[in-house]
């Protein structure tokens, strides 16, 4: 009996110890070492507590709702929908679209919407799916490099976008839109047409008349009579201001000697000379056209009596009036390049413009052009053909009348 109280004695002794420990040092905090006790006595307050990061577990599981490779959190802090692989609709996954570092979101056109928002990536109004679509560069607004803004280059209709030369590229991705031979970027710092083959509508295309100019050397381009004025951008090349443009001499050589083979003792009588077939004139003038086949053998032909006699007649005519005023055409065979042909044209209709000149014509009323072996009348394949397409035609035309 006395043994059993003893114990309910002990046990009631521990309880009140336990209970009083509790009190004052989990509940009061006066425990002995306690920063609270401590902070207390020195009449400071107690520390804030400083939050510890956790570092998620092998088992934590970071939530990528729509599989683009960006956390949910991280796209709620984006501006994207963590639902949607594409927020912006333009093909291109918002990963990609927010890059690396989703922290520095991209933002190509510095606009302040980010790439993964933005549904015109370069700022160049063509919506980046659709330059997907046609194959520009969406974050280049201008992709060929070429100076003219892909939509520009893409025109109004975006269904079917401009293909200036009819290469199967489209402007936009044609470094040569008009396939002159002169990239658009020169054409834009020599101030010719890049949508245009020929410029100044001589007959010439503007990379043969520019030449070997690189670059911005606009100062290399040619100007064959030395006016200030580059032949690509002349269309009246005046023989007698500087030398002619030569055909390059290699392949004149070999045109020459193949014309010379096959020349027939019929014609060798013509040979050295121009002769002068009238034709009708729709222009209303009182001269009529003609055409005037153009021997190959020599540099400097002679004028037959007939057409001494009209040349003389047709310089008086446009003596009468400066209104009145004649186009010189240069054609030829198909022998040869058509680059060589192109000029041999423009040489002999810068002969013949001499001739005329001589006979007292005012040069400035003649012009000339060339359109080379593109337009024969007759066919190529024989001598007597080929004759017939070295030719000048001159056309004349009056006041009210433009020249085409």
């Amino acid at each position: 009996m006395k043994k059993r109280a003893l114990i309910l004695l002990m046990l009631t002794a521990l309880w009140s110890i336990g209970s009083w420990w509790w009190y004052t040092c989990k509940i009061k905090g006066f425990c002995i070492g306690s920063n609270k006790a401590l902070n207390t006595q020195a009449g400071k307050n107690p520390p804030s507590p400083v939050a510890t990061p956790i570092k998620p577990s092998a088992t934590t599981q970071i939530i990528d709702s729509d599989g683009d490779g960006l956390s949910d959190n991280e796209e709620k802090a984006l501006g994207t929908n963590p639902r949607k692989t594409d927020t912006d609709g333009d093909g291109v996954p918002d990963n990609q679209e927010v890059g690396s570092d989703p922290s520095s979101a991209l933002d190509t056109d510095g606009d302040g919407e980010i790439n993964a928002l933005d549904v015109d990536d370069d700022n160049d109004t063509l919506k980046t799916l659709l330059e997907n679509a046609i194959g520009t560069n969406p974050l280049l607004k201008d992709t060929d490099n070429d100076g003219a803004d892909d939509a520009v280059e893409v025109g109004s209709n975006t269904g079917t976008p401009l293909d200036t030369d009819g290469d199967k590229i489209i402007n936009a991705l044609d470094p040569d839109d008009d396939n002159d031979g002169l990239p658009s970027s020169e054409e834009k710092i020599l101030g010719t047409n890049p949508l245009k083959e020929d410029t100044d509508g001589d007959g010439i295309p503007d990379g043969e008349e520019v030449g070997n100019s690189k670059g911005d050397a606009k100062d290399k381009a040619k100007d064959s009579d030395g006016d200030g004025i580059i032949d690509a951008l002349d269309a009246k090349v005046d023989p007698d201001l500087g030398p002619d443009i030569p055909p390059e001499p290699k392949d004149l050589a070999i045109k020459e000697e193949a014309t010379k083979q096959e020349t027939t003792k019929q014609d060798k009588s013509n040979d050295d000379e121009v002769t002068v077939e009238p034709v009708k004139s729709s222009n209303n003038t009182s001269i009529q056209g003609s055409l005037l086949y153009f021997p190959f053998r020599s540099a400097e032909p002679k004028l037959s009596k007939s057409a001494k006699k009209y040349f003389t007649k047709v310089a008086n005519w446009l003596k009468e009036s400066a209104d009145n005023k004649v186009i010189l055409t240069g054609h030829t065979d198909n022998i040869g390049s058509k680059s060589v042909n192109r000029k041999l044209g423009l040489k002999r209709a810068a002969i013949i413009r001499k001739m005329l000149i001589k006979q007292g014509a005012p040069k400035k009323q003649i012009k000339i052009r060339s359109k080379g072996e593109s337009k024969p009348i007759k066919s190529n394949k024989t001598e007597a053909g080929r004759r017939k397409n070295r030719r000048v035609e001159l056309s004349p035309f009056g006041k009210g009348v433009s020249a085409k």
